[in-house]
């Protein structure tokens, strides 16, 4: 997996938690029914999108680095095969 398809899965993961977590807020600030959850909406998932390109490659890369430290068979089984 590529940089830019970890970008993408972080945009689009950090869109979705941003639009509602944006949602919510909006709401408790501005109490007007539509127009407050609305307005959190479009600014929570403009800044959970751009937080999601960075935040989502390192946890992939770290992720990923977890499950190869858990699958490896240490420096003894390479030495026996």
């Amino acid at each position: 997996m590529d940089d830019r398809e970890k970008e993408d899965i972080g945009k689009v993961a950090g869109l979705g938690s941003g639009l509602f977590a944006g949602a919510k807020l909006g709401a408790a600030i501005i109490p007007l029914p539509v127009v407050g959850p609305f307005a959190g909406a479009v600014l929570g998932g403009m800044v959970g999108s751009e937080l999601g390109k960075r935040v989502g490659k390192a946890v992939i890369n770290g992720a990923s680095a977890f499950v190869e430290t858990l699958t490896d068979k240490g420096p003894d089984a390479a030495a026996a095969d």
